[in-house]
């Protein structure tokens, strides 16, 4: 099987052997796909090697019948992005997630075009919080673990503005006793409401929003830590408090 000029991004890269890489693409048709880059670190006759960059729209050739494909070429359509400060954070997370919950070769078109527009978004105008909460849940919806946040799993009573539930993932929102009921597991039902009618106006809408993704993204991870977490984490250590800086990566608490 022979692949050309398809579009994509590269989510993971590592080196292989002296000079290869083993590179993982997401692509607008093909889904994610693993290749190996023979020769791609090898420096050519000027002396310069073929880089990869993240966050940047490639052309793709590859080619091969197994699952480890060979990465023929890869021509960029535009200029390297390099993101800088909370949006390269929030780069690194989205790579990690998709890298880590997309499966092999199951294509999501209309999902390789929101982070597309993500991605702009970061380079242009830096991280805005409702945009990646809505990217999230949009993402676990086109993998098949979307939220339900109409009604409850077990009856299918309407969510009450004035209820506190807990999300249960693969299963759904369950109405509980506030008083009984932890601060960091309670969710209020007017949040809900707003989360599912995508008006994050409120303070409280947002970190409803934040919590409730990265439950079920976690829950979906498997028990498996992203490495972009840990960085963001050892970020905002190193870093003074910036009354203007946003905690809005996942991970962040």
């Amino acid at each position: 099987m022979r692949v050309e000029s398809e579009r994509g991004f590269v989510l993971h890269l590592i080196p292989y052997r002296e000079t290869s890489l083993l590179v993982d693409i997401f692509t607008r048709n093909f889904g994610r796909v693993r290749c190996v880059a023979r020769g791609f670190r090898k420096p050519n006759k000027k002396g310069i090697s073929r880089a990869l960059f993240p966050y940047t729209e490639y052309l793709f050739n590859w080619q091969g019948r197994g699952e480890l494909k060979t990465l023929n070429r890869a021509d960029v359509m535009q200029a390297p992005v390099l993101l800088q400060q909370e949006s390269l954070f929030v780069g690194l997370y989205i790579n990690e997630i998709l890298y880590r919950l997309l499966h092999e070769h199951d294509a999501h078109e209309s999902l390789y075009q929101s982070y597309s527009e993500l991605l702009l978004g970061l380079a242009q105008a830096g991280v805005d919080e409702q945009s990646l909460r809505l990217f999230e849940m949009y993402m676990l919806d086109e993998l098949g673990y979307g939220l339900v946040l109409d009604s409850e799993a077990e009856n299918g009573t309407p969510v009450s503005r004035e209820g506190v539930y807990q999300y249960i993932p693969e299963h759904g929102l369950r109405q509980v006793n506030p008083q009984s009921t932890a601060a960091d597991i309670g969710l209020k039902g007017a949040d809900i409401i707003a989360i599912s009618q995508g008006d994050f106006s409120q303070t409280s809408t947002m970190r409803t929003a934040k919590r409730l993704t990265r439950q079920v993204i976690d829950f979906y991870l498997d028990g498996r830590q992203l490495n972009s977490r840990e960085l963001y984490r050892q970020h905002k250590q190193n870093k003074q408090p910036q009354p203007a800086d946003k905690a809005a990566l996942s991970g962040g608490d």
